[in-house]
């Protein structure tokens, strides 16, 4: 039978890039290797998070978002996609098949029986299954959220105390063969390239990913700097239709304009967190230590600050929701008004042009 590879993410470990990569090279890596990477679903998607609404009885923001159903509605279409996807296997029957899906990540979400429903469906196509983790320290995992619920107008939530422990306990629960977990970091990524990292760990060797197609495939979404991030903020509360759970085209258009904006302004730096905001969210995760026992540590987080007992008093540094910007990121007041200088006046005609805001109200809802 076939070996079954279930890579859950988690989220903002460089997936999208991972995942065109294999969708672009589905068929050299079906003809040289027989491993199979499905892509003639319906929908046609290159991410596999609609199996687990139909699977595992549970979705997200994310899948509702990107199948612009919910509830019934997508519980149907993830049905359907499954079945598309299971046909196109049963036609190959390959040596090796590969699914990707950072929302496997939500295991824990799923009620008993569909956990042991789902176990079963996969052991009725596959013969052995190898569940890949890669995991993101806190900080990191918690810049890129925060600047990915930005761009998007979502609210953010301060990650859980627990956020890994939790998760990992579910799939290693769950009783499949193998669970492997890696730090998603450049410096522990072979090549420090989660494509050729995850290629030469999982993959046959006949599979060279220097010779894999990497032209024109989706790149996960770049971020914006701080001040740009302030500017996002400032729109949402000067415009909440923003943030309604509709489709708006001027979303988009936003952050490209902020885009475009940060490089012509120059001085662009990563955003980072303020030194005692990053000691909190240290501080607030209480399975570093544990993760350090299993021989799992990040690079960029200071081992003094697993300690037991300072991780608490840092923690108290921390508001107990997220507020502003400004409050966990460093902020350059002069490049926030270069920038606001260049981008608002555009920003503010997206909504003072009435055929724009004529078209806005019969766009199609946004679910999730």
């Amino acid at each position: 039978m076939t070996r079954l590879l279930l890579h859950i993410g988690h989220p903002k470990t460089g997936t999208t890039a991972l995942q065109s990569v294999l969708s672009a090279n589905a068929e050299m890596l079906l003809r040289q290797a027989s491993v199979l990477y499905p892509t003639r679903t319906k929908p046609t998607e290159f991410k596999h998070a609609f199996v687990i609404p139909w699977l595992l009885g549970i979705d997200n923001e994310a899948i509702r978002r990107r199948g612009r159903a919910k509830d019934e509605e997508l519980r149907q279409l993830s049905k359907g996609y499954w079945e598309s996807l299971l046909s196109e296997f049963n036609r190959i029957q390959p040596e090796q098949l590969i699914l990707s899906a950072e929302g496997f990540w939500i295991l824990r979400r799923a009620a008993e029986e569909k956990r042991s429903s789902f176990k079963q469906t996969l052991y009725g196509i596959a013969d052995h299954i190898t569940v890949a983790g890669y995991l993101k320290s806190p900080t990191s995992y918690f810049l890129s959220m925060v600047n990915q619920k930005l761009r998007n107008y979502r609210q953010v939530q301060l990650p859980r105390p627990n956020y890994y422990r939790a998760s990992m306990r579910a799939w290693e629960e769950a009783g499949f063969d193998q669970c492997h977990w890696r730090i998603f970091d450049r410096r522990c990524l072979i090549n420090q390239d989660i494509v050729d990292d995850f290629c030469t760990t999982y993959l046959p060797s006949s599979i060279n990913s220097a010779e894999l197609q990497r032209d024109g495939v989706e790149q996960a979404n770049s971020s914006v700097s701080s001040e740009a991030l302030v500017l996002l903020e400032e729109a949402a509360r000067r415009y909440p239709v923003l943030s309604r759970n509709i489709y708006d085209h001027r979303r988009s258009k936003i952050v490209n304009i902020l885009r475009e904006a940060d490089n012509a302004i120059g001085g662009l730096r990563r955003p980072s967190l303020k030194t005692e905001i990053e000691a909190g969210i240290v501080g607030r995760c209480k399975d570093l230590g544990w993760l350090q026992d299993r021989g799992l540590s990040f690079p960029d987080i200071d081992p003094a600050l697993i300690r037991p007992g300072s991780g608490a008093s840092q923690a108290t540094q921390l508001p107990e929701q997220f507020t502003q910007v400004s409050d966990f990121f460093p902020v350059d007041t002069e490049r926030l008004a270069s920038l606001r200088a260049a981008s608002w006046p555009k920003i503010r005609q997206l909504f003072s042009n009435p055929t724009m805001r004529f078209l806005g109200l019969f766009r199609a809802p946004r679910q999730g």
